[in-house]
């Protein structure tokens, strides 16, 4: 039977360990919630992918290695991100730690505005302090940002790399934060100005205008995307690029 190797024993029941080893001992999945004992968490795993599907998607492994760097880094950091419950050598576990913000912005109806607008303020805090810490998360997307009623959770670091913590690289964090709310919003929504303006609020120096400066330089861009987002009017993506640089250039 695999073992979990170290964990934090006071936080993990006996029946989630045994869910865990069950897991573990049977085929490989990049990410799976598991629930046993009265307690859920996720454990991620790395990918062993044929040839072609490294091509199209990338070193797994590696992406793999730089989440569980990050998530050791930042977390020894005090950061927001998700700690660490077990691991080895190919798997880590982390808490429940609530819904992507991806997913409560969809649903207006599951969360009051008032809440709304402290989640994405805090959103944008929390990038803040990775940034001023000197981090870059890589692609801080929504979907990567978990709120529990209480305060956001950073994860998914895959794109984190120690090398790529300059101002340059927070302003594409914030451009990227900025780009994945008006994806899942499809446009503009007032939750984006509630993170922007939490951030900016918070900016660790430069990062807004370094921001402001590559959008404006970026124009023939939004440009392009608008042109094929005509062939591809439903893309989320797509149209959110336009959308994103015009934020940030106008001010």
């Amino acid at each position: 039977m695999t073992q979990l190797g170290p964990i934090v024993a006071d936080r993990l029941t006996p029946p989630l360990i045994r869910a865990l080893e069950q897991a573990l001992d049977g085929p490989s999945q990049r990410v799976r919630r598991i629930e046993a004992g009265g307690q859920m968490v996720w454990l991620k795993q790395g990918e062993s992918l044929s040839l072609r599907w490294r091509l199209q998607k990338g070193d797994t492994r590696r992406a793999f290695a730089n989440d569980l760097d990050a998530l050791h880094r930042l977390g020894a950091a005090g950061l927001p991100v998700a700690p660490i419950l077990a691991e080895g050598l190919d798997f880590f576990v982390t808490p429940d730690r609530g819904r992507a913000l991806s997913y409560l912005l969809q649903r207006p109806a599951e969360v009051m505005a008032e809440a709304r607008q402290q989640m994405f303020a805090e959103a944008g805090r929390a990038l803040a302090a990775l940034h001023r810490a000197g981090f870059a998360h890589g692609r801080p997307s929504i979907r990567d940002m978990l709120w529990d009623g209480q305060q956001i959770t950073l994860i998914d670091f895959e794109r984190f790399s120690p090398r790529h913590n300059r101002v340059q690289d927070f302003a594409t964090d914030l451009m990227i934060l900025a780009h994945s709310i008006l994806s899942y919003g499809r446009g503009p929504v007032p939750e984006l100005e509630m993170a922007l303006a939490a951030y900016r609020a918070a900016d660790p120096g430069d990062v807004w205008a370094t921001a402001q400066a590559r959008a404006r330089k970026l124009g023939w861009l939004g440009v392009l995307t608008r042109a094929v987002a005509r062939l591809r009017p439903r893309s989320r993506d797509l149209n959110a690029v336009p959308l994103t640089l015009d934020r940030f250039a106008r001010g």
